[in-house]
């Protein structure tokens, strides 16, 4: 990797700092940021929302064990003692790389010396718009929300309803046996187990249903099989009905129909069957993965493109010949080597190759039985579930953070009791500013 011209390395070791924007304050973008902190180069963070979002907890929040504000950070308290790091809230809707800049929805232009692209992804419909319309998501804080209002809903609707009647409003149905759908049906299970026998006596005979689909043959498919088969059975033992080799084909209003012509009668189809790169990636009109992501070179540029970077869901890193998976342990990995390339390029020294080290993958059922690959130790039930708990509380942000999950983690084992049960939607004024379009940049 060439350092930048003679010229424009003597403005830049000059009074003037490099400029790095970073889209996204996702993991990949964070950890960029976090790295170039306190160095002699200047950063600015881009983000439709002014929060860092700890992802693989969201389904906690929407199976009401959670506050958001546990999960979520602020950006700019991240960042309040780094004074070469600033934050900018905006969602990025162009790229100009002849002009060095960025553009965001409400008009402005920033301009750029080396650019970091960390916009992230979203759920992929795979092009089912009746299901895109009525499906529940669970990729980012608002739809987690009103997965949890609608869900505590449900059961609202079916303590006056008829049994007939109640039938659709008390069978969940999630798509996707990833770590999403897998965790989620545990965490629903528990929840369901936990407030049902004292707080809604009316359906305490009521059959209630949560039935997950994976169109694979098994749950958890890029885990190996034995771990897979742990987990499928622990969910089962837990009252989940597994159903594997099928796909949903159509979502009507309390009923979906399966690949294999069965009928579900649903009011709830929780949608976690895969995601796909931000809009941003088609922005640069770079060459893109069959994935849809953004091809890179070794030092993770955008191919063609020397000063600027892909990281994170929206590039395509490829390692053995196989692109990177989407999860937050390489976008980390990938924003801190594209923060000591920055760093090196900015001091006219070569980079170095990016090279991405599995640290293991592990998905959690819910008490005292989670699964974990850690290199070739795999761990199941109880050792499974206190890895992932200190795993998890290691990478959030913030000790005030790590202490209310902690919290709400040891109420919940204590008491079997998920407390955040209220059914609360925001209410908007007139008077207010203009909302920033949801959704990461």
């Amino acid at each position: 990797m060439d350092g930048p011209p003679t010229a424009r390395r003597a403005r830049l070791e000059g009074v003037q700092r490099a400029r790095v924007v970073i889209v996204g304050a996702g993991f990949a973008g964070l950890s960029c940021a976090q790295k170039l902190a306190g160095k002699r180069v200047s950063v600015l963070l881009v983000d439709a929302n002014n929060y860092h979002l700890f992802t693989p907890l969201l389904y906690q929040v929407a199976s009401s064990l959670l506050n958001p504000s546990d999960i979520a950070r602020s950006v700019r308290a991240i960042f309040r003692r780094s004074p070469n790091v600033r934050f900018r809230q905006g969602r990025v809707v162009a790229i100009d790389v002849g002009a060095r800049t960025v553009r965001t929805a409400d008009g402005g232009a920033i301009l750029y010396d080396y650019l970091v692209l960390a916009s992230g992804s979203t759920t992929n419909f795979y092009g089912m718009a009746d299901v895109e319309e009525r499906a529940f998501g669970l990729k980012d804080l608002p739809e987690a929300l009103e997965l949890r209002n609608h869900i505590l809903g449900c059961l609202e609707v079916a303590a006056r309803s008829s049994p007939t009647e109640a039938e659709p409003w008390l069978t969940f149905l999630l798509v996707g046996g990833g770590p999403t759908g897998v965790e989620y049906a545990g965490a629903l299970s528990e929840l369901i187990d936990g407030v049902l026998p004292d707080e809604y006596p009316d359906l305490a005979d009521r059959p209630i249903r949560i039935v997950l689909v994976e169109a694979l043959d098994r749950v958890l498919p890029t885990f190996p099989e034995d771990l897979s088969r742990d987990a499928q059975a622990e969910l089962r033992r837990r009252g989940v009905e597994v159903v594997t080799g099928v796909r949903v084909a159509a979502f009507a209003e309390d009923a979906v129909r399966l690949s294999d012509g069965s009928v579900i009668r649903s009011r709830t189809l929780v949608w976690a069957a895969g995601v796909r790169p931000s809009d941003l990636a088609g922005a640069l009109g770079s060459v893109r993965s069959r994935s849809g992501r953004i091809e890179v070179d070794g030092f993770l540029r955008v191919r063609g493109l020397r000063d600027v970077f892909a990281i994170g869901d929206v590039a395509s890193v490829l390692e053995g010949g196989q692109e990177v998976p989407m999860l937050s342990a390489p976008a980390m990995q990938e924003g801190r080597a594209v923060a000591r390339n920055v760093l090196r390029a900015v001091r006219g020294q070569p980079g170095r190759a990016f090279r991405y080290r599995d640290r293991g993958s592990m998905a959690t059922i819910g008490r005292n039985a989670a699964v974990a690959e850690l290199g070739p130790v795999h761990l199941t039930g109880f050792a499974g579930w206190a890895t992932w708990l200190v795993v998890h509380l290691y990478y959030i942000i913030g000790f005030r953070n790590r202490l209310a999950v902690l919290l709400g983690w040891a109420w919940n084992y204590v008491q079997s009791d998920r407390p955040v049960r209220i059914i609360a939607r925001a209410r908007g004024r007139e008077d207010q500013p203009a909302a920033v379009p949801e959704g990461r940049s």
